[in-house]
């Protein structure tokens, strides 16, 4: 079975420089999806080669220092992320010297995903890399994991082979597996990484609050909260979710039934294909299977009145909207939205979250590209306009005036009726890299 991921090597020649690097210099390979990332062109010797010769020890000692990062730091909401995030996520920063592949890996909670661009046309460097990936590929956090530690293993396995167990991957290697042998250090790694902290970076204070709301929300609430006021927030880590639970909202209490799928949320079943079979299993419990929805049918689904949320004023503009669990089934939301459209969107998406997540857990409804959001955007779409009903609607138009009507029909955004258009290959497929960083990162 081909690995969605794989780094080969085999070992060159010894060659200069310290002996951590002269011994570990090698002949590396990197698939991804099937795909060939260090294909190059060798502008020395004019050849094509599936392979470049770098030393494996830094890139191995990269992986380490930003093990917990690669595994669970999403990428930013505003896809422009500071130079602390690109040194811990873009492989290029292993450095040392080396003409690394330009790829980049950011998790997004079930998986980490990886985006790959060739060398530039005119790149002057001695090594040219032809390959890139057209869309990101997933892998399973854990088989991404397991890619890595099989890679390091193998530096640690030379190195051994030369006399110098003493080097810092040995050594962060070691304190790598104390760390996950222990459940308490694994989710105080875990927590800094998706704050966007390095280890042992972020102050003792905020880490004993991260903790605590972990142990009172839930790693799932965490997991989305954390990266938009971690590290890179307006203010003081995770403080702003204060906020939220001070907030009046507006309470309902959601009417239709919800059965939790726990295979629905395996890393195997993209987000978008897991949203629409709930979108339509809750259109045919409803009697309604390509009709558009009405507002008042999403005010009443999450048991809101129209009344209380017309009067609800967002607390400024916000990144984040939640929905708060307040005992007997009821929800204390707080929404973000004030365009009639937008608002019926971010309804929907409260739906399609409550339908996934347990009860005693916060629905979130952020701007980030992990699963849990990728998965609500593709519900809110499918439910307020499904494929099967704008394709009838439209009969074979897709001009301009068309989608406009459209949108106007099912109450939704033009973006909304491109998008679905697109993502059904109806019209010209749109580019689903969703950054890095609208693929032309530098």
């Amino acid at each position: 079975m081909t690995k969605k991921i794989d780094f080969r090597q085999s070992w060159s020649s010894v060659g200069s420089g310290t002996p951590e690097f002269a011994n570990t210099l090698a002949q590396l390979e990197i698939y991804a999806g099937g795909y060939n990332l260090t294909r190059n062109e060798n502008i020395f010797s004019q050849s094509i080669q599936d392979h470049v010769i770098v030393s494996s020890y830094p890139l191995a000692l990269w992986m380490l220092q930003n093990w917990w990062r690669l595994l669970y730091e999403p990428l930013p909401a505003n896809n422009k992320p500071d130079i602390s995030w690109r040194m811990a996520h873009e492989l290029g920063a292993a450095n040392h010297g080396f003409v690394w592949p330009k790829i980049l890996f950011a998790s997004d909670s079930q998986n980490v995903q990886v985006w790959s661009i060739p060398s530039d046309a005119n790149c002057q460097q001695s090594v040219r890399y032809i390959n890139g990936l057209n869309n990101p590929v997933s892998i399973s956090i854990a088989d991404f994991r397991q890619a890595l530690f099989d890679f390091i293993s193998t530096v640690e396995n030379r190195l051994e082979a030369f006399r110098l167990e003493s080097s810092d991957v040995s050594a962060l290697l070691t304190l790598l597996k104390e760390e996950e042998q222990i459940e308490e250090s694994r989710i105080y790694r875990k927590l800094e990484a998706l704050m966007g902290f390095d280890p042992d970076e972020c102050s003792s204070y905020t880490m004993e609050y991260a903790i605590r709301l972990y142990e009172e929300y839930g790693e799932s609430t965490l997991s989305e909260l954390a990266p938009v006021y971690g590290k890179m927030g307006q203010e003081e880590p995770l403080k702003h979710i204060e906020k939220f639970i001070s907030a009046t909202g507006v309470y309902g209490k959601p009417t239709f039934s919800t059965t939790q799928k726990a295979s629905s949320t395996c890393s195997d079943t993209v987000p978008w294909k897991v949203a629409v079979e709930n979108a339509r299993e809750l259109r045919n419990e409803i009697g309604n299977t390509n009709n558009p929805i009405d507002t008042k049918t999403l005010f009443e689904l999450l048991g809101i009145a129209s009344s209380a949320i017309d009067k609800w004023e967002p607390m400024g503009r916000s990144s984040v909207s939640v929905g708060i669990p307040t005992g007997d089934q009821t929800i204390k939301f707080v929404p973000r939205k004030k365009h009639p459209i937008s608002k019926r969107f971010e309804l929907s998406r409260y739906v399609g979250d409550f339908m996934q997540t347990a009860s005693n857990q916060w629905l979130t409804n952020t701007d980030l590209g992990t699963y849990r959001q990728k998965y609500q955007r593709a519900f809110a779409a499918e439910f307020l306009c499904p494929i099967d009903g704008l394709i009838g609607f439209l009969e074979n138009d897709f001009s301009n005036e068309a989608i406009e009507d459209a949108a106007y029909h099912f109450n939704v955004s033009e973006q909304t009726i491109t998008s679905l258009l697109a993502n059904n290959h109806y019209t010209e497929c749109q580019t689903i890299n969703e950054s890095p960083y609208h693929i032309g990162y530098n």
